[in-house]
């Protein structure tokens, strides 16, 4: 695969077929062949790409998402707050799987080909990368509380933009704010109590 296009449409071809099939093997030869690839090519993308079949399939799939979201960072991006930040990127990242792949495919291979461990790991790792990209630095025991958090944020937010229908993705947008705000909210409680407490 020679650019991000090309290992995007291929990505693509995969999944099409995955939905057909069932069958990694199957569903990787059918995309190969619909894209003219030699067996040399197939033989070496299995073993650079896919050397785990479905399970490197969903990594390829979460790699090639965060390459994007990076990509169309603007400067604007870096002026904002960090809730702010964070609101967009989860936005982002939701738009960047609406535009080139089905999330209703990518639900649906997530859940079947995931233990309960791995996809808590997998949305751990989402988490953290959104909180990377807004420049969080926390190393202490917030690193985690905040990965945490966001996990079940995206997660209801990736099921909410399931069914929604608003032009641009507007009532998801509300939605992502609406939790972000409930957090915000929690984490000033939080922070008044343990003063009370502190001051005891």
């Amino acid at each position: 695969m020679k650019n991000q296009k090309e290992k995007i449409k291929f990505l693509q071809k995969i999944l099409d077929n995955l939905l057909k099939n069932h069958n990694f093997d199957k569903s990787f030869d059918l995309a190969a062949t619909e894209l003219k690839l030699s067996k040399t090519s197939r033989e070496k993308i299995l073993k650079e790409f896919f050397e785990n079949k479905i399970n490197s399939l969903i990594e390829q799939l979460n790699n090639l998402i965060n390459q994007q979201m990076q990509k169309e960072l603007t400067k604007e991006f870096y002026n904002l707050r960090v809730n702010e930040k964070v609101k967009f990127l989860v936005i982002k990242r939701l738009n960047i799987i609406n535009k080139f792949f089905d999330k209703n495919t990518l639900l649906k291979l997530v859940l079947n080909q995931r233990s309960p461990f791995e996809l808590s790991k997998m949305l751990f790792n989402i988490s953290d990368e959104i909180w990377h990209l807004s420049g969080d630095k926390a190393t202490d025991f917030n690193y985690y509380t905040k990965r945490l958090i966001l996990m079940n944020i995206y997660v209801a937010t990736f099921i909410y933009n399931l069914r929604d229908e608003s032009d641009n993705q507007f009532k998801t947008n509300e939605f992502v704010e609406t939790q972000i705000k409930l957090v915000l909210k929690f984490g000033k409680l939080k922070s008044k109590i343990m003063r009370i407490f502190n001051q005891r």
